[in-house]
């Protein structure tokens, strides 16, 4: 069925509910209560006007005038609490600003050679490093020894192993923290050291967190010293019109000399602990070396925001982002990004598009969540249509109704043009990683997705090393292994009446 024809088909099928409900009001209520519900009609319609003409994305304008229109009263309501753009304040924005522009400053004007001696012998990605240096202020860091894990309960070890040997300070970020084991393993280890005179500094988002970690498990990280704040909380019936834009991060930094990032929370789920996912799937990578103070000048900005800038970490902990002595003689070259919906485009999705664009080999994707712009679908489609290897895996099981078929349906001009998917068995997929040719490695948050390109923080860390990209392939392959190659599209077998609705779920699909 051509495009148009499913989008006509949907518009009648919001159109013919949306009437429906005005005739059951009608018979229900009295003609007062429709005159109302007409005049509810009319304020949207005329907001819908002036949205349309406001500075955001085409496909977020369209998405929120359907919504809005289509279901009158929670639409707009909707809109006020959860769409409006994101307003970071000037004080926020000076502190983010500067931070990083003396990071950039401070490090790498001084390693100039840094990116000349790189760029020379692979001139190919020399331009996207040149990307994430003048339009973000992120230096090309070396002298990085870096370790890929694949699976939870091996990087909670190798964790919770450094967090023993922390010295000075460490520094938690989490969208998901859980009461459970892993928990209390965690809180263990924290007190023992803070015994030893470290200083605990932990972020958590209020929403990824909610109904997951109780109140009696905060106060024993207060008690045992841990200083903790929850990122942008939510205090009913007081919505700010920011909370929709979540912290995704999962950083930790221990004493400014090793880092993790990932796809990974503090959560039980990751320690094959669930009855509903089984083993859950999912990437951190740790790095030694000059890299972490990229993850450190993120934490400061964070803890001012969580704050309510009341604090500046550096304040509290002199010795973040201070010069330090790094006895690594790792080769490895990395560019950390700091995503946030304070910047009014997406520097994440900028970059893919730009190594996607670049590769002339291959381009392998794995995320749990494919919703993405079209401009990120055209540069996969184009690259697949020059003969380069394009991959996308995505996960056999889902935690979110309905997203892993609105994946799918994503995916279908991918298909159509030669990207080869690949759905885990029976696997919740929950990576966010991505390698390029044989140079460039890709770890972070960040899932392909409006969600996380245009309103999360995100951490996505670039790496390029070939030979840490050589050593992942392995990995790729054992996924592809344990996974089912589309050889049609699956959606094409679901009732039609399943297909129009998700065909109307991708209609407001870019404001979920």
């Amino acid at each position: 069925m051509k495009n148009w024809l499913k989008i006509i088909l949907s518009m009648i099928f919001l159109f013919g509910m949306a009437i429906m409900g005005l005739l059951v009001v009608f018979i229900i209520f009295n003609v007062k209560f429709l005159y109302i519900f007409l005049g509810i009609i009319i304020i949207d319609l005329i907001f819908s006007f002036f949205f349309f003409f406001s500075k955001r994305r085409y496909e977020v304008k369209f998405s929120w005038i359907i919504f809005i229109n289509f279901v009158p009263f929670i639409g707009l309501c909707s809109y006020v609490f959860f769409g409006r753009k994101y307003h970071y304040s000037n004080k926020k924005s000076l502190l983010y600003n500067h931070l990083n522009k003396l990071e950039y400053d401070t490090y790498c004007k001084k390693n100039k050679t840094c990116l000349i001696k790189y760029t020379a012998p692979n001139q190919k990605f020399g331009n996207v490093i040149e990307l994430l240096m003048r339009h973000a202020n992120k230096p090309l860091y070396q002298n990085n020894k870096i370790k890929i894990i694949t699976n939870g309960t091996r990087v909670f070890k190798a964790l919770l192993t450094d967090l023993q040997q922390a010295q000075q300070y460490i520094l938690l970020t989490y969208f998901i923290v859980a009461d459970g084991e892993l928990f209390e393993s965690f809180l263990a280890v924290l007190k023992e050291r803070i015994a030893a005179g470290v200083r605990v500094y932990m972020i958590y988002d209020h929403v990824g967190s909610y109904f997951k970690i109780s109140k009696k498990s905060i106060k024993k990280l207060i008690k045992a010293g841990v200083r903790v704040h929850k990122y942008l909380p939510i205090i009913t019936p007081f919505i700010s019109g920011n909370a929709n834009y979540r912290n995704h991060r999962k950083d930790v930094i221990i004493d400014g000399l090793i880092g993790y990032t990932g796809g990974i929370n503090l959560t039980d789920l990751y320690v094959d602990k669930s009855w509903k996912f089984g083993i859950f799937h999912d990437t951190q990578v740790r790095i030694e070396g000059e890299a972490v103070r990229g993850l450190e000048v993120i934490f400061a900005d964070d803890w001012f925001f969580a704050t309510k800038r009341h604090e500046i970490i550096t304040d509290l902990e002199p010795a973040i982002l201070a010069p330090k002595q790094y006895n690594i003689k790792g080769k490895s070259h990395l560019q950390i990004v700091n995503h946030s919906p304070s910047i009014d485009h997406s520097i994440t999705k900028d970059l893919y598009i730009s190594l996607i664009n670049k590769a002339s080999k291959r381009v392998w994707l794995s995320t749990p969540y494919f919703i993405p712009p079209d401009d990120l679908i055209q540069a996969l489609i184009l690259a697949a249509r020059a003969g380069v290897d394009v991959r996308l895996t995505i996960p056999g099981l889902t935690d979110k109704i309905f997203v892993l078929d609105i994946t799918k349906s994503y995916c279908k001009p991918l298909f159509a043009s030669g990207v080869k998917i690949y759905e885990m068995n029976n696997t919740f997929s929950h990576n966010k990683i991505a390698i390029f040719d044989d140079d460039i490695a890709v770890i972070g948050t960040c899932n392909l997705d409006y969600r996380s390109f245009f309103s999360d923080h995100q951490t996505t860390v670039v790496i390029y090393d070939p030979e840490v990209v050589v050593s992942f392939i392995p990995r790729w392959e054992w996924d592809y292994e344990h996974s089912i190659l589309w050889q049609e599209w699956p959606i094409k077998y679901k009732p039609l009446s399943y297909r129009l609705l998700l065909t109307c779920l991708k209609l407001v699909a870019p404001i979920l």
